[in-house]
């Protein structure tokens, strides 16, 4: 176990930590500090960072083709489930029900493989870009950061008598203009699979 245990701390302090901080400075360097420069206030800097992880969730999505599998498990499904359809003319009883319940279990199998990479690429995509851009946002504009500049630890401080709120962190920021980019943006794809190809 102590052995399993050194193994751990290895990865994380020797590995982990330090690949993620340097990849949080890369990422200080390439988006904060040159918004920062131009007098970009926090609250819109993280907004803007949440439209860009939506975005690039949106690239990743294009890169998996998504929509291209969905596509093809859903014409591979319907073929056999017609297949399937197709054992009601077999006459003999038990030979009908074997094979109903054959055919039954495969498709149960495709469709439970289908739900597990479908969930592993749902993650892949949305979830995992959101929780290490969170994480990375809230090392770079942590609460000591923003007490220290501004006096409060939020990222846009609430106007006086403002029902008891005294500010939007930056995960509240961020995670808002996520879900509504997001939605607009799912929004806009259906839009264009509307229209007629040119």
């Amino acid at each position: 176990m102590e052995v399993f245990n050194s193994v751990l701390d290895w990865l994380y302090y020797d590995l982990i930590g330090p690949l993620f901080s340097l990849t949080a400075r890369t990422m200080d360097l390439l988006f904060l500090m040159p918004m920062g420069r131009f007098g970009v206030p926090e609250w819109l800097q993280v907004v803007l960072v949440s439209v860009l992880t939506v975005l690039f969730a949106f690239w990743l999505r294009r890169l998996f083709k998504v929509e291209e599998r969905i596509a093809a498990f859903r014409v591979s499904f319907v073929a056999k489930r017609e297949q399937q359809m197709e054992l009601q003319m077999i006459t003999e009883k038990h030979s009908r029900e074997a094979l109903y319940r054959c055919t039954d279990e495969e498709l149960n199998h495709d469709f439970n493989i289908y739900l597990a990479q479908h969930y592993a690429r749902y993650v892949s995509i949305y979830l995992l870009p959101l929780f290490l851009t969170l994480a990375w946002l809230n090392r770079s504009l942590s609460e000591e950061w923003l007490t220290t500049h501004y006096g409060v630890p939020f990222v846009l401080p609430a106007p006086a008598n403002s029902m008891g709120i005294e500010g939007l962190s930056v995960t509240f920021v961020f995670l808002v203009t996520y879900v509504i980019a997001l939605i607009i943006g799912f929004n806009l794809h259906r839009f264009r699979s509307l229209l007629p190809a040119s």
